[in-house]
């Protein structure tokens, strides 16, 4: 299974980049990218201890704790951000879970889902506004190939990702003027730690549970956070400078209906 391979970009030399969600998964595999690009990293999360432990390992590091779904909370978040690494030049969104309380069909997981996929990335993106535009800096925002195709157990997650995805459409034709630019990922199965906590809930090892969702991809594999962490390195960077607006899958063909084409149905 690749892990993909970090791009190694020179104009982010010296960048300083706030992510989200930092302490796992996707976040935390975007964090230890960027650093190896010589940036300074802000890793935010609710959990001291666990961003700590990425913080430590990053060249130039620090922790941030907030809750993504307390708008006071997110102010305080970027002032600290932009005081310990003295300016804020990138903003990735990869904060957000599919949360046993977002897959329901009523009215209260639809707003659990808004609150932290939709208005909070809006309300952390509000705060860092004026920092980024004073950088010509650049947002990504992680969303999923949810936004796009129906789960069962997944519907008010996947609501809120194709918001955040029109969002991230309105922001880039805002900012573009202001010399900003908003992207988004939409990434497929990732092997991350959720699935951990997955496999142990159904009492299976988690290789068995990740290749039940390899033959959903074409290239038969799920990916490693590693993969995503690379085209968010990209679209922050100045080798992206003619890209906003933009949604990238990153799904490994997914989305291309692999499991039915492969259904005999014209036999």
């Amino acid at each position: 299974m690749s892990s993909g391979t970090t791009p190694i970009i020179p104009d982010l030399k010296g960048k300083r980049v706030l992510v989200t969600g930092g302490s796992a998964g996707i976040g935390k595999a975007t964090a230890f990218a960027f650093d190896a690009n010589g940036c300074s990293v802000a890793v935010l999360g609710r959990r001291l201890e666990r961003l700590d432990a990425v913080a430590s390992q990053l060249k130039h590091g620090v922790s941030v704790v907030a809750d993504l779904t307390k708008e006071e909370d997110m102010k305080r978040a970027v002032k600290e951000t932009i005081e310990k690494l003295g300016g804020l030049d990138i903003l990735v969104n990869s904060g957000g879970v599919g949360a046993e309380n977002m897959g329901g069909k009523d009215e209260a997981a639809y707003i659990s889902s808004f609150k932290l996929h939709v208005t909070g990335n809006l309300t952390l993106i509000r705060a860092a506004e004026e920092e980024l535009i004073k950088s010509k800096g650049s947002i990504v925002n992680i969303s999923s190939i949810l936004a796009i195709i129906p789960a069962e157990g997944f519907w008010a997650y996947g609501v809120a990702k194709a918001a955040q995805d029109k969002m991230t459409k309105d922001l880039a034709f805002e900012f573009a003027p202001k010399g900003v630019r908003v992207n988004a990922l939409q990434p497929a199965v990732i092997n991350t730690e959720v699935y951990d906590t997955t496999a142990e809930a159904k009492g299976v090892p988690k290789a068995d549970l990740l290749a039940k969702f390899a033959p959903l991809h074409v290239q038969n594999r799920v990916a490693e956070p590693e993969e995503v962490a690379a085209p968010i390195v990209f679209l922050a960077s100045n080798a992206a400078s003619f890209i906003t607006g933009v949604t990238l899958l990153v799904d490994g063909g997914a989305t291309l209906g692999y499991w039915f084409n492969k259904a005999p149905f014209l036999d």
